[in-house]
């Protein structure tokens, strides 16, 4: 029954906002799928790499809850690729990680993350986390209205590397 739940998967919410969960444990993800399907549309991967394959498709979440400890594109890694990318940078993230040395910190930090959780964390800590950043964020951008547009400029821009 929950098995389903352990990869890719997805909880409509028909007009919610949408949280991609990207972490290597299924358990992590199932716990914060749990928690937030009933208010948002959530969406997990195990990988750096689905993840980013399922954004370029012309997907646009509201915001991103990220490990940075990742297989096949790391953590790290994807948060670099989404900050320079021109489509996906203004797309707050959260990272959720076993790692907090002062590097992880710094580099969280230079990369603007929204927020930052150590694991084992508290999830009513998280639905604070969550509603503030929606609370915050502003009118969706003009990409998000436009998926076609989306679509097109990341294409074109493959065709001409």
């Amino acid at each position: 029954m929950q098995k389903r739940m352990f990869n890719n998967w997805v909880k409509m919410k028909n007009g919610e906002q949408t949280i991609l969960i990207i972490d290597d444990q299924a358990s992590i993800r199932f716990l914060l799928g749990s928690f937030l399907k009933n208010k948002y549309r959530v969406i997990g991967f195990e990988d750096g790499f689905s993840a980013m394959q399922w954004l370029v498709n012309a997907n646009f979440p509201d915001l991103i809850l990220l490990d940075l400890d990742v297989p096949r594109l790391s953590g790290r890694d994807f948060l670099a690729q989404i900050k320079k990318s021109g489509y996906f940078q203004d797309i707050p993230v959260i990272i959720i990680s076993g790692d907090h040395s002062p590097e992880t910190i710094d580099f969280c930090n230079r990369m603007g993350v929204a927020a930052y959780l150590t694991k084992p964390f508290n999830p009513v800590n998280l639905n604070e986390i969550v509603k503030d950043i929606f609370d915050a964020t502003p009118q969706e951008p003009e990409i998000k209205k436009d998926p076609i547009k989306l679509l097109t400029k990341l294409t074109t821009r493959r065709l001409r590397k």
